[in-house]
């Protein structure tokens, strides 16, 4: 790659031409709904795409082909996600041929509880569906601690601060090692080797309490609560806060999928570049990270390509595509 960006007028049938190997890819196709998505600008410019098929099973082959291109892109280690409503992605895994591949599913809350639901559930969360290859980088991403829980639990204090407790032996359904230690000879053991809780023990991390012992988590090095596979905290973008295309994403939920997904100096690549959420993201987080992305819309990439003239955009891409 001689960019650091790319920003390129392709289509996504054609993503098995790239001839580099990229460590996260973001999937956002259309999701095979059949309509005609538009917005228009305060200039008058419109913006819209078709997403209409001849059929369920044609969109979906065609889905379950981009996923699988997609997917024969990624280095030896990486990570796919794939955006869709959950109909969609729950039809394309029994098409894939590399669905072992699969590691989990993230529902993520795209919208404000609907007030006017009458006769079914309100339909506000998307899927995203993640795929796994090899042992790919990963760094575990927090939600901030709540106040009113820290108040709460993290009661007790020492010398050192103020601490919760958390369990450090075992259970009915996860029995631990067996040993006495302390004078304490927990039921179902305990969740960490004698030399680990001798370790804990020498600096001071262990509350050992009336009829057991608990391991001290500090308030002042607690990171967070991890976050798992819902997400219900990055909110929906709207026109007024700057939506500049019909189906855009917010970049707080890019920014989560590169931080946790792609390595600093790692390639991401986003087939579906609509207004450039992806390429905000990566050039925003920094680290090095370099960007692929690319539309069939020449619209949506000259949009893309305007918006980012300050950078050293490459809108032709020659030096990564194969026989162009």
């Amino acid at each position: 790659m001689i960019s650091d960006y790319y920003v390129l007028n392709r289509d996504a049938n054609d993503i098995d031409k790239i001839n580099v190997g990229v460590d996260l890819i973001y999937l956002d196709p259309p999701f095979g709904l059949n309509q005609t998505f538009s917005m228009t600008e305060e200039d008058g410019t419109k913006k819209e795409f078709e997403d209409h098929w001849s059929s369920t099973d044609d969109y979906i082959n065609w889905y379950a082909s981009i996923i699988e291109k997609s997917f024969n892109k990624l280095n030896k280690n990486g990570w796919l996600y794939s955006h869709n409503n959950h109909f969609m992605n729950a039809l394309v895994l029994s098409k894939l041929s590399m669905k072992d591949r699969y590691y989990t599913n993230i529902s993520w809350k795209r919208s404000h509880p609907h007030n006017n639901v009458k006769n079914g559930w309100g339909n506000i969360v998307d899927s995203i569906l993640v795929f796994k290859k090899g042992n790919p980088y990963f760094k575990v991403q927090y939600t901030s601690l709540n106040e009113k829980y820290a108040q709460t639990c993290f009661k007790n204090k020492d010398e050192r601060g103020y601490y919760s407790l958390a369990p450090i032996t075992g259970e009915k359904s996860r029995i631990g090692n067996i040993y006495e230690y302390e004078g304490y000879s927990p039921k179902y053991g305990w969740r960490k080797s004698l030399d680990e809780v001798k370790r804990l023990h020498l600096n001071n991390e262990i509350h050992f309490g009336k009829n057991k012992p608990y391991r001290k988590i500090y308030l002042d090095t607690n990171v967070g609560v991890p976050i798992q596979n819902f997400w219900d905290d990055i909110p929906p973008i709207t026109r007024r806060e700057g939506r500049s295309y019909p189906t855009q994403k917010p970049i707080a939920l890019l920014k989560r999928i590169i931080n946790s997904s792609c390595p600093p100096s790692g390639i991401v690549l986003d087939p579906f570049c609509g207004g450039g959420t992806t390429l905000s993201a990566v050039v925003e987080i920094g680290e090095n990270r370099k960007c692929i992305t690319s539309d069939f819309s020449i619209d949506a990439t000259n949009n893309v390509a305007l918006q980012y003239k300050l950078y050293d955009l490459n809108t032709n891409g020659k030096d990564i595509w194969i026989n162009d």
